[in-house]
C-alpha cells in the first residue's frame, strides 16, 4: 500500500488523553505564537473531548499511520445543526504534512458529517496565517463567505461554506 490510502481512521476514544493537545501542539510549531496564544484552548479541547468520549467519538475522528501512531484528526461542532455544523480543530503532524493527509480527512469528516447528521452546510474558520489550510478548504469545495480582522498575529480570520445535498438530491 502506498501514499495516502494507507493511512487508517481510529475513534479519538482510542488514544490517550494528551494525544490532541500534542498533536495541536506540533502542527502549530512552524510559529511558537501559535502556542502562546492558542494553547490554553488546546488544552481546554482535550480535556472536554477526553472527559466526554461519547462526543468525542461522534464529532471527531484521528487519522493513524500504519502503526498506530495519531498523525492529524478534525473535529466539528454538530449544535448548529440542522442550519450548519462547523468543523472546529483540524491538523496533522508536522511530518506528514504536504501529503494530502489534511485533504483526505476532511473529506472524510464531510462524508461522515453528510452521512450521518441533517446539515444543510458546513462552516470553517482559518486565519490568514494558515495558507495551507486555505488551500484545502477551497480544494475539498469550500467557498469563501468572508473576512475579518482578528486583530492579533495571525492576521484576518477567514470563513469558509461548504453547502451539503438535501437527503434527496443525494445519488
Amino acid at each position: 500500500m502506498s501514499g495516502i490510502s494507507r493511512f487508517i481512521f481510529r475513534p479519538i476514544s482510542a488514544f490517550p488523553r494528551g494525544t490532541l493537545l500534542a498533536l495541536l501542539s506540533d502542527a502549530y510549531s512552524f510559529d511558537r505564537r501559535c502556542a502562546d496564544c492558542w494553547h490554553g484552548n488546546w488544552h481546554e479541547f482535550d480535556t472536554f473531548f477526553f472527559d466526554h468520549p461519547e462526543i468525542a467519538d461522534r464529532c471527531g475522528f484521528f487519522t493513524a499511520a500504519p502503526d498506530g501512531e495519531a498523525i492529524g484528526f478534525v473535529s466539528w461542532d454538530p449544535r448548529r445543526s440542522p442550519e450548519f455544523i462547523e468543523i472546529g480543530h483540524n491538523c496533522v503532524a508536522v511530518a506528514f504534512q504536504g501529503q494530502g493527509v489534511g485533504t483526505m480527512q476532511l473529506r472524510e469528516a464531510v462524508r461522515r458529517i453528510a452521512a450521518g447528521t441533517n446539515a444543510r452546510k458546513i462552516r470553517v474558520t482559518t486565519s490568514e496565517l494558515l495558507r495551507p489550510a486555505q488551500r484545502m478548504y477551497e480544494k475539498t469545495g469550500f467557498r469563501q463567505t468572508g473576512r475579518e480582522n482578528c486583530g492579533d498575529f495571525s492576521g484576518d480570520r477567514i470563513h469558509y461554506e461548504l453547502l451539503l445535498p438535501l437527503e434527496g438530491d443525494l445519488p
